[in-house]
């Protein structure tokens, strides 16, 4: 037998060990019973366990900061931007590499104006053109950071 064979010998799928999700997701897979919290949830805790001294399981003790770890874990849940917003955002910063300028110079909204065009061209051959394509002005003015 291989050196490769003997150390990956068990099978992903027969075993139950999933190979979708991350770091996080292997931890909760390890020990269920636990409590892992979100990056904003565990930000708010730092800061309130360096603000007050207390330990983790006296913050969590604590109703006024359970409350703001739970609004705290709340907030990290929701999306930071949504599909479309990200993706045009992905475009703008496509066409700032191409040409190494700000997005509201002009080179760049040309470089944009042609990304664009390719891009909806794409979309419309495959099927997926909902609305017409935008000026790169509008979306530089609408989505650029």
């Amino acid at each position: 037998m291989s050196i490769y064979t003997e150390k990956f010998s068990h099978d992903y799928w027969d075993n139950e060990v999933s190979m979708i999700g991350g770091k996080k997701a292997d931890k909760i897979r390890k020990d269920p019973t636990k409590h892992y919290p979100n990056r904003d949830e565990a930000k708010v805790l730092r800061n309130i366990m360096a603000s007050t001294g207390l330990s983790e399981e006296e913050v969590r003790a604590d109703k006024t900061h359970r409350k703001t770890l739970a609004n705290a874990q709340k907030q990290g849940q929701k999306a930071k931007r949504d599909a479309t917003v990200k993706w045009y955002q992905d475009r703008i910063k496509e066409a700032c590499k191409k040409t190494g300028l700000v997005p509201q110079h002009p080179d760049t909204i040309k470089a944009l104006d042609e990304i664009l065009d390719k891009r909806y061209s794409q979309r419309y051959y495959l099927g997926w053109y909902t609305h017409e394509k935008p000026k790169a002005k509008t979306v530089v003015k609408q989505y650029a950071k």
